[in-house]
């Protein structure tokens, strides 16, 4: 059945009776988190006053056709992109390094030639297209958000203050010519006409060019527990399989798929006219990960589901014990996804004094439906009463956000991590290895027949014999829950050793035959024989889901190897 409600005009939205992109009617509710603002829509004192303050029902549902992950209901985007959207893309060191690397990567990867046609939709303030001007490019960007498009029109990127649509794609073909490339950065899940979106990006393209589209992975955000990438801006959750089949319906397919590691885990996804580029092996090697992960069945749905209610439970507890023993919490940033946690939890000014930010066009305000004030950094340091701890709210940047507060650990304050469970982040001393510890195992026993030493004594389920070539890579990775215990049975390692929140701050140590190393949660590690080497890798892996759903893989580049 098709979608025949469309949204027009003033109206509010509209609630989804058939799939987005198969318009099949079997729709599998598994996540309700209740009536939401827009989660960019933050609000000055006087429309607080005023009472100006949309809620949505944020329910999500999977297509049993199709697969697509999706929100049952579609707001109105002129209620979500207009004054009140004041989210930069330019805000944050972590985020204009990924899209100035993204555009010179693309770049090599296509071949592109200079003077080709570049189009971001939902182009933001522009970084992604400078990054492709520097390389020759031409460049336009197609924004809704009159104060960004202002912005990046000040930062010399040429940007439509438009909503995409055929009238808008026609227009730009008769101005500017065929595009080489368009890109759709978390914004190809935002749009809910899919059938206006494929027309005009048909009609954008030159005959070889590449849909570019970037967005969290679906995949991650169930086993991380990033539901609160949830939101009503963020209309689908993408996977791999339903965009195979719908793009084959507007003679397009998927060549290529790239993991990236920003917002948590996120897609880049290669589309191109059918048969015009070669089909990578990535495409398939996804697919077989969406299988693995029984990624499309309700059993799975249903689970994550219930540990989102379990996370929502020890979010609010942990703020509540805090507030009992009489500390001060506050927020550090203000981002999209801490609204999803501020409204689901409930959290208010009861738990949180003020949010931080570093958005000018953000400071001033409150959040959406909470109603906490958001303020500059500075005031952390203002304050009569200092903060004892910050909620990391936008804790895909957790690292830079870190290393910027570095002020904030050395005058006593500590950090929350809300993301995959609510922790207050440990940071040892300079001279500690991130909780990591070193043994020279000695025997507990020892006679005229021989030595008896234990090496570790706990309740393990896992005992693994590891051979290593001389100058060979184990890892870097590190685990969710359990704790890694590696003894040197010959030879010896160089350990990289690095928290998973700062992933800047390595350390290196030796490890030789005869010590052993324990590895707690969340530390990452990585060992490179300094011969041919041998150890016992003895850990608690989860035995319900194995060791697979325990491990987390960084890339050597990440740690600078």
């Amino acid at each position: 059945m098709e979608n025949k409600e469309t949204i027009t005009g003033n109206s509010l939205g509209r609630k989804l009776e058939s799939c987005r992109m198969c318009e099949s009617e079997e729709l599998y509710e598994f996540l309700d988190l209740g009536l939401m603002p827009p989660a960019d829509g933050i609000l000055s004192a006087k429309e607080i006053e005023r009472g100006e303050e949309l809620l949505f029902p944020l329910k999500v549902a999977q297509c049993q056709n199709c697969g697509l992950t999706q929100l049952t209901y579609a707001a109105n985007p002129q209620h979500l992109y207009g004054e009140k959207y004041k989210y930069e893309s330019s805000i944050t060191n972590t985020g204009v390094k990924h899209f100035l690397d993204m555009a010179d990567s693309i770049r090599k990867k296509l071949d592109l030639s200079q003077g080709s046609l570049v189009v971001d939709i939902g182009s933001n303030v522009g970084v992604l297209l400078s990054g492709f001007k520097r390389n020759g490019m031409n460049v336009l960007g197609i924004d809704p958000a009159p104060k960004i498009a202002k912005i990046a029109n000040g930062n010399g990127i040429e940007t439509w203050q438009e909503f995409i649509g055929p009238a808008i794609a026609k227009k730009i073909v008769e101005k500017k010519g065929l595009a080489k490339v368009v890109t759709c950065t978390n914004v190809f899940a935002h749009i809910d006409d899919k059938k206006g979106l494929m027309k005009s990006i048909n009609a954008m393209l030159d005959d070889d060019g590449v849909l570019i589209i970037e967005a969290p992975y679906f995949l991650d955000l169930v086993e991380n527990m990033e539901y609160d990438t949830i939101y009503i801006d963020h209309l689908e959750y993408i996977s791999i399989r339903p965009l195979i089949s719908f793009f084959e319906k507007y003679g397009l397919e998927i060549f290529d798929v790239e993991k990236k590691k920003i917002h948590g885990g996120t897609l880049r996804i290669f589309v191109g006219k059918r048969g015009k580029m070669a089909v990578s092996h990535n495409v398939g090697k996804f697919l077989d990960l969406e299988k693995k992960g029984k990624l499309y069945e309700k059993e799975t749905l249903n689970a994550f589901s219930a540990k989102v209610k379990k996370h929502k439970k020890q979010f609010i507890e942990l703020l509540d014990n805090l507030k009992k023993d009489g500390k001060k919490i506050i927020g550090i940033s203000a981002p999209a996804k801490g609204n999803t946690l501020l409204n689901y939890c409930k959290i208010s000014r009861d738990h949180l004094d003020y949010m931080t930010e570093k958005s000018l066009i953000k400071i001033g305000h409150y959040t959406p439906g909470t109603h906490i004030p958001i303020v500059a950094e500075k005031k952390i340091y203002t304050d009569k009463k200092f903060p004892d701890y910050g909620v990391i709210f936008a804790w895909n940047f957790a690292s830079e956000i870190v290393r910027n507060n570095q002020k904030f650990l050395d005058r006593g304050g500590k950090f929350i991590n809300p993301i995959p469970y609510p922790r207050i982040m440990e940071f040892p001393q300079k001279e500690d290895l991130f909780g990591a510890k070193v043994t020279k195992i000695t025997p507990d026993f020892e006679d005229s027949r021989g030595k008896i030493t234990d090496l570790v004594n706990a309740s393990i389920n896992h005992v693994g014999l590891i051979t290593t070539e001389a100058g060979a890579q184990r890892g870097p990775h590190y685990h969710k829950q359990s704790t890694q215990n590696s003894y040197i049975l010959s030879g010896s390692f160089e350990v990289s050793l690095a928290h998973k929140d700062d992933l800047k701050n390595m350390k290196r140590i030796v490890l030789k035959a005869g010590e052993m190393i324990s590895i707690p949660s969340f530390v990452i590690h990585g060992f490179k024989a300094r011969e041919k080497a041998t150890m016992i890798d003895i850990s608690q892996t989860r035995g319900d889901t194995g060791y697979e759903a325990d491990v987390v893989r960084i890339n050597l580049e990440d740690l600078g190897e």
